[in-house]
């Protein structure tokens, strides 16, 4: 038995890019930021940032890129993966430079749901607006 399954509750940090995949579906790419506060060994409160890079296919997470902004509060549930891509970089060299290719790893939630937690101003009774995954290949 094979379990992959990541939720985060935390805030967005730029607004979200959507794009498109070769075959028309549409994807959304955003990161979300989470804290850890604690007390270190000589009393001082501390403070860690971990920043989760998710991605969402179909109509309905491109639709739901309206509603997010930076500071946005989400949910979002999904399956954690990885992948590698070509990145090209500059290296100096003398007075030019050598664009030179690397092999980058992502690591990223593929979303199956985002909720946002924000309440609506449009809303009176604030719920939350969900989107869910559709089947989409990548």
């Amino acid at each position: 038995m094979n379990f992959n399954q990541v939720s985060v509750i935390g805030f967005l940090g730029k607004a979200p890019k959507t794009s498109a995949l070769k075959n028309g579906t549409p994807v959304l790419n955003f990161s979300v930021a989470t804290n850890k506060y604690w007390t270190d060994e000589n009393g001082e409160r501390r403070e860690r940032t971990q920043w989760h890079q998710v991605v969402g296919f179909g109509e309905g997470f491109a639709k739901l890129a309206e509603r997010l902004s930076p500071g946005s509060h989400v949910f979002v549930q999904g399956e954690l993966q990885t992948r590698e891509y070509e990145r090209t970089i500059q290296v100096p060299n003398g007075k030019k430079t050598i664009d030179h290719k690397i092999q980058q790893l992502a690591v990223e939630i593929r979303a199956e749901i985002i909720r946002v937690l924000d309440r609506s101003p449009k809303s009176e009774s604030g719920e939350a607006q969900t989107s869910n995954a559709e089947e989409a290949p990548y």
